[in-house]
């Protein structure tokens, strides 16, 4: 497998499908792909799925997937969301896979199309209540069309999905490369070897992404502040929490948080 670690905005994005292949790539985010026209040849973990006008392919946090084949006419809706920032399925998609990642057109609920729909008239990333709502009747149709089985049963992913998924579990601690594969079990020279080779991205800034994903969650809670949000993602102040930060998303956290929350621009004043 080679895969890279991909960072998504904080909150729900909605938005055009790519109309060109995509690589193989991870993130914590839920993805749904819904096809409008034309054909999309996917890889899921480790099957390949054809996707016709009406169907919806769901991929789970860190699951490896890709975008291999388009038709030219091809058209579609993406959606990304975090799983914790919908509590009443956060348990199904932290717990839980399913045993195809796609739903036909023919079995997908009307009700999940008409959610579909009215979302579909609210792309970006700017926050509405109906967009959330929307997303929860989606949700609610889409799962119970899927079979659905613990996560655990699954077999034996691969050294880079175990390697994937000690990161994202250990991220916010004081983690290093030497300390990441003494808990894999594996060399460094190993893990950096398989850094390069199949994530295409340096122990660093992976790290650093998967950190800022989870930042970008936090600054939902109204009564979380900057000060504890670089603290509680593994940063040991707030001058490295910026520099990443910038690095990953291209804003200042003080004025992402300021357009998340829509808060007045003493904000920024707080954390100069």
């Amino acid at each position: 497998m080679k895969a890279f670690y991909q960072s998504h905005p904080g909150g729900m994005f909605i938005g055009d499908m790519t109309t060109s292949p995509f690589p193989l790539h991870v993130h914590e985010t839920i993805e749904l792909s819904y096809i409008i026209k034309g054909d999309c040849v996917m890889q899921i973990d480790d099957d390949s799925y054809t996707l016709y006008p009406g169907d919806i392919a769901v991929t789970f946090p860190l699951v490896p997937h890709s975008i291999d084949q388009l038709t030219t006419d091809s058209q579609g809706l993406v959606l990304f969301f975090l799983a914790d920032g919908i509590d009443e399925f956060s348990n199904t998609f932290h717990k839980m896979m399913p045993v195809s990642p796609v739903v036909r057109a023919a079995d997908v609920p009307q009700d999940a199309l008409l959610a579909l729909d009215r979302l579909s008239q609210m792309k970006g990333t700017e926050y509405r209540p109906t967009r959330l709502a929307c997303l929860h009747l989606l949700l609610a149709n889409l799962l119970s069309a899927m079979e659905l089985r613990p996560a655990e049963t699954q077999n034996e992913k691969g050294l880079a999905d175990r390697v994937i998924k000690y990161i994202f579990d250990h991220a916010c601690e004081n983690i290093t490369l030497s300390s990441t594969a003494h808990g894999l079990g594996i060399s460094e020279s190993h893990l950096s070897h398989l850094f390069s080779q199949q994530f295409h991205i340096n122990f660093r800034r992976f790290v650093n992404a998967i950190r800022i994903d989870k930042a970008e969650a936090l600054m939902r809670d109204p009564d979380m502040t900057l000060t504890a949000i670089c603290y509680s993602c593994g940063y040991e102040n707030m001058r490295t929490f910026r520099r990443a930060f910038v690095r990953e998303t291209g804003m200042l956290p003080t004025a992402y948080l300021q357009k998340m929350r829509g808060e007045a621009p003493f904000i920024a004043q707080i954390d100069a």
